[in-house]
Order: C-alpha cells, then structure tokens, then sequence
C-alpha cells in the first residue's frame, strides 16, 4: 500500500467513550454548564482525539508552512511579483516574519517545506526540501499537476506530520506560502461545494475591482475547462489546486492517522481539508478551525466542514498567523478538563471536610552524567521519607568484572529509605499501566533504552530491529499519556551534547532523544540538573 493509502486506512472517528466522558466532566465543574461555550466542545473533541479524559495538554505546537507557486500567476490574477514566495521563504527562515514573531510567543516550533517555490533555494537550518516541481502549471488552460505530482505532494505533507509528531508535536498547526495561491483555493472550494465563482472569490493580498473581475473570470474558465467532479478528490486536486494545498491536504490527514489535532489557517487550509475529508470523511474530527479568513472561500469551506473558527479577527495573511493565534485557546480547553476542580471536590460551609481528590503526576528528570539528577528525581517523588514508592530500575545487575558500575548501584541502594520497594525490571509499560497507590520512581529511561537496543539486536543491525525498538518505544509512551499512578523518570540528556563518534553512539543519541522529547510534551513538569542545580523548565 502506498503512504497515502495506509495514512487513510488509519483514521478513526474519535472515541465515543471518551466523548461522553468528557461531557459528564465538563458537567461536574465548578462553573454554570455550558458557561465556557465553544471552548467546552473543543475540549470534548480534544479528548475523543486522544482516546482519553481529560486530554493531554496540546503542547509544543508544529507549524508547517508549506511554500510553492503557481502557473496561474501569469494571467495577472495578483498584484505582487512571483519572486515575493522565494523572498519570503527566506523571511521565515531568518525569523523576521509576522509567523515567526508568533510561534516566539506561543512556544510552537516552525517547518517551513519546499513543495513547488520555482527557484533554487539555498539549504538553510529550519528548511526542508521536497520540491515536487517549479511551480504548478496554468490551471486556466491545462491541469495544474499531474495526479502522480499530486499524490507526490500529499505525501511530502503525511512525512511532515509525522516527522512533527515524532519529535514531540501535540498539536499541528497548517501553514502556507505562494503568491497567486487564492484563485486555486478559490477553484477547489467552487468545486467541492458548489458554490459560485463570484462567491468564492476573494481579493487575496489586496487587488482592485478589475483585476478582481479579472481573477473571477479566469477561475470560471478553469472551472469550464476541467469540470472538477467531487467525487474525484485527486481529480479536483489535480486539475486545479497547489502543490502547496496538496501538501497540506497530507499534512491533515497524517495528523488525524496520529490523533492530533491540526488547525487550519485560512483560505488554502479551508480548501484542502475540504478535499482531505473528501478523501477520509473521518478526519474532519481532527481539524479546529483557527480563524475567519475575509477570503469569502473560507467561511464557504468552513460551513461545509462543519467547523465553527475560534478568532474572528478579519486576518487574511496566511502563512500559520491565524492558527498559531488560536492556540492559547485551544490549550485552555485541555486545561479546563485538566485542572478545575469538580464541585464534589469543593468543601462548602454546610458540609463535612473532605479530603480533595488527588491526580496523577508525571515528571521528567533529565540531566548529563552525574548531574544529580537521580538524587533530584528522589526529592520530587511524592513524600519520600514516609510513603511507599516502587522504585524500577532498569540498568543491568552490577557483576564484579565492572566495579565502577558496581559502586554505582551500592550507592543508590543505600541512598533509598528502607521502605521503599526496588524492582529490577525492564518492563516499565507492566507497572505503568497497573493500578496502584504507590508512586513510581524509574532510573533511568536511558538504560532502559540501551537494554531494548541490545535485547532486539539494534547493534548487530538484526533485520526489523529498528521496528520492535519503535514499537517498544510507542508503548511505552502510550503508557506515559494514560497511566494512572504519579510517576517520576530520570533519564540523559542529550541535545546539547556532543555528537557521539561512532554509529551506534549517534543512533542511541538520536533515539534517546526523541524518546525524550515525546515524553516532555505529556509530563505535567520537567526539569533539567547541571552540576547538581535542577532547575524546573516546566
């Protein structure tokens, strides 16, 4: 199966437990039912998405702004140069643009991808090359792609999301840049809903009446020359789109096959989920829109997905800006569910004093080779001295043909209070997922990771052994979003070390961390040893 056909095969309708579990706790809160409106549906969605209530915070954000041009641009449908695209490609990447000032602000990460910009772009840090083609063709006299290019496209878009989600993503935010890019926007939108040329055709970054007029007429003769039937989402995408809205088309879809929710920004991100819920009707579930773009297409889009904009601030730049706004919202919706209390928890005059009902935490201890960090985990396990804790330690047994680690294992016996219970294990997913009173301690992620490498033959470079790593390594993240049980985990890091010298060195580095990274972004605080010094980051 191809990359598009197995991401489509992924997609489900969110889950209807967690649905309903989320509007009963949205019920119980100490406020008014329904008094936060449209933030508490976005939290029940949140929830159906991830299969559990409350939700994981949505944080970091990823914005992918994907970048292209188009064919069309030379029938005078803009009044701004074509050469604006690869300008402001390098605008992003300097980190001088509006969207860059925002993802600053909202702690959201930034891909810019190279789909279709016709020029040759330098390899700069933070760009990704995946040209599929200089620039569409003219949609007004031949199809803008081929249906080959289109699915080309989609999946540079899948590879994105999932490469975002990879490194720790919990919510996808859609970007876009193309000079000319409204009038396909303005053509799949007339297509998919049936709407007017007139309707859907918008002023993009700023026209007069006649050029306008212009740009109308030259939407309706793509329209007449390819008759884009509906039902052929790749048909209409080929005929009449962007590489850039293919690739975003993909971007949707890889974020609902991981059940992550994706915002959509503007008028390109409208059109393509259009033919994105064409394609895999399931995935609308996964979309929030950002905004109201005063591009009339958006709002057109919008109503036919069904999906209501959370800012409404007449916005019309594109490049991720109305999405990125949105996401302080978005968050506050997984903290509601997350963090207000439940008025069974609130002691009123009248009644008798209850003890309020406590929620499991999780925490991230990283920090280099004796930082300390396994002495700051201890002090951050919940009433060390005199509650139980289940301490697994995942390094192997200490043999006397290895004093150094011997010595290690014998210091940090001694340093735990007798009444806590060692487990020599490596199954950490085992004690996550059972019930429990008791606290976990787990030292160390890192040793854990080497043990998974080595039982699998990841050294040896086994066949399928990158597989079962990964598989592992899925679990137990899985464990770490739903467990129960307040937990703390040590483990190395290593993003601001050195580069290891060997294969096998840098292929421990680069899976510790984003082993690392997936877990930050579901832990309640991280923090961070050096020299002894832990410091919270979160």
């Amino acid at each position: 199966m191809t990359p598009l056909e197995l991401t489509v095969r992924a997609i489900r309708p969110l889950d209807s437990g967690a649905v309903a579990d989320a509007r009963a706790r949205q019920e119980s809160l100490v406020k008014p039912p329904g008094a936060l409106g449209v933030v508490e549906d976005i939290g029940v969605r949140l929830a159906g998405l991830a299969g559990r209530c409350p939700p994981p915070i949505p944080e970091p954000a990823g914005l992918a702004v994907f970048a292209g041009d188009h064919g069309v641009h030379r029938q005078a449908v803009s009044s701004w140069p074509q050469e604006i695209t690869a300008a402001m490609v390098a605008t992003f990447l300097s980190g001088g643009a509006v969207v860059n000032a925002l993802t600053r602000q909202a702690g959201a990460r930034l891909r810019v991808v190279d789909v279709g910009v016709d020029a040759d772009l330098d390899p700069a840090p933070g760009l990704v090359s995946r040209k599929v083609r200089r620039g569409t063709r003219d949609l007004s006299t031949e199809p803008a792609m081929s249906r080959a290019e289109a699915v080309q496209a989609i999946e540079v878009g899948i590879e994105t999301a999932s490469d975002l989600v990879a490194e720790g993503c919990r919510c996808l935010v859609t970007g876009d840049m193309g000079i000319a890019n409204t009038t396909p926007s303005a053509a799949m939108i007339a297509a998919f809903t049936g709407a007017s040329v007139e309707d859907v055709t918008g002023r993009g970054a700023g026209i007069d009446d006649a050029t306008w007029a212009h740009k109308v007429d030259v939407v309706r003769r793509a329209m007449d020359l390819h008759r884009p039937d509906r039902g052929d989402p790749l048909g209409v995408l080929a005929a009449v789109g962007g590489l850039e809205h293919a690739a975003t088309v993909g971007f949707l879809l890889g974020a609902a096959a991981a059940r992550v929710p994706v915002v959509l920004d503007g008028v390109v991100a409208g059109a393509a989920a259009l033919a994105a819920v064409a394609l895999a009707p399931d995935a609308r579930d996964a979309f929030l829109a950002g905004h109201l773009s005063t591009e009339p297409g958006a709002g057109l889009a919008l109503s036919a997905l069904g999906l209501r904009p959370i800012l409404d601030l007449d916005l019309r730049l594109g490049e991720g800006s109305g999405g990125v706004l949105a996401l302080p919202v978005i968050g506050a919706a997984a903290r509601v569910l997350r963090e207000v209390a439940a008025l069974a928890d609130v002691q009123t005059p009248s009644a008798a004093p209850s003890r309020p009902r406590s929620r499991p935490r999780r925490v991230l201890v990283l920090g280099g080779a004796r930082s300390g960090k396994s002495t700051t985990a201890e002090r951050l396990v919940k009433d060390p001295l005199s509650a139980p804790v289940t301490y697994l330690a995942t390094g192997p047994q200490p043999t006397p043909d290895d004093p150094e680690w011997e010595e290690r294992v014998r210091l940090h016996r001694a340093r735990r209070p007798a009444h806590w219970t060692t487990v020599e294990t490596r199954d950490l997913v085992a004690h996550l997922d059972a019930d429990g009173p008791e606290p976990l301690l787990i030292d160390c992620l890192s040793t854990w990771l080497t043990s998974v490498m080595d039982a699998h033959g990841l050294w040896d470079q086994k066949p399928d052994a990158e597989e079962a790593v990964a598989a592992e390594v899925d679990a137990l993240v899985a464990s770490w979003r739903t467990t129960t049980r307040s937990v703390v985990a040590v483990s190395n890091e290593v993003g601001s070390g050195v580069v290891p010298a060997t294969w096998s060195g840098r292929v421990f580095r680069d899976q510790l961390g984003v082993l690392n990274s997936r877990l930050a972004s579901d832990s309640d605080e991280v923090w961070l040893t050096t020299a002894g010094i832990a410091q919270r980051l979160r």
